[in-house]
């Protein structure tokens, strides 16, 4: 079936803040399985392949007309399984991910973003999977090209680290932090949800997300340039 192709990516969020000028932020993402297995275990490469989507948007809710002030779009194809059978006493499972990976604006000129990338990103998950426990998950990558940011690993250096702790069924707090090749640039990314049907009833869907960023490249526009920390609420389907 179609839908059993279709999963969840990356974090799916709305969200509004202000410190200075009031810039929303929204993302949606998917990602599809080229190839269905016979064997839901199978951990072979043409297995478990994907093709995934994601597209982070900034809205300027200050200035005349609320322009969109830059939108990221990153196109994926990569081998994902979530477990991939390596048993240590240290950890509950390990996972991986790796392929390649475009990320760009769309713009044209002076404003024109582009880069792409080849990765690989193990995720570690300690304790009860079904309870609160800690995943750490290392995105490492190497630039292909570049396109109007030939400088970005001063800001943005070569690795996204993701922190994360919580339960499935409650509170989730998940940080990932870049640390730029040159002086201390770098940034912050935390994202705190708790989902809704705790809140305020059973019939609702989705989580309420709390987010806080400091630090350079909030946009991959303004990759190279540090602004105020902003703190944002909002909805998030998924996390």
């Amino acid at each position: 079936m179609l839908s059993s192709r279709f999963s969840k990516f990356e974090p799916v969020y709305f969200a509004d803040g202000k410190n200075g000028d009031n810039l929303a932020k929204f993302q949606f993402s998917f990602k599809y399985r080229l190839h269905l297995p016979d064997d839901p275990r199978s951990r072979g490469l043409l297995d478990n392949l994907y093709l995934a989507y994601m597209q982070t948007s900034i809205w300027n809710f200050s200035a005349p007309s609320a322009p969109f002030r830059d939108t990221s779009y990153q196109p994926q194809i990569f081998y994902y399984v979530d477990d991939t059978g390596v048993k240590s006493p240290y950890f509950t499972r390990m996972g991986v991910a790796a392929g390649i990976g475009h990320e760009s604006n769309g713009r044209a000129g002076d404003e024109s973003r582009a880069i792409n990338i080849v990765f690989v990103r193990p995720t570690w998950d300690f304790g009860d999977l079904n309870g609160n426990h800690l995943t750490l998950s290392p995105k490492l990558y190497y630039y292909l090209s570049k396109v109007g940011n030939e400088d970005i690993a001063d800001y943005r250096g070569y690795a996204d680290f993701l922190v994360k702790y919580g339960s499935p069924d409650g509170w989730q707090l998940a940080t990932t932090l870049r640390k730029g090749t040159k002086h201390w640039y770098g940034s912050v990314d935390t994202q705190l949800t708790y989902p809704l049907a705790k809140l305020i009833g059973s019939a609702w869907g989705g989580y309420l997300f709390v987010s806080y960023f400091n630090g350079y490249g909030k946009d991959i526009l303004d990759y190279n340039q540090r602004h105020h920390w902003i703190a944002r609420i909002g909805y998030s389907i998924a996390r």
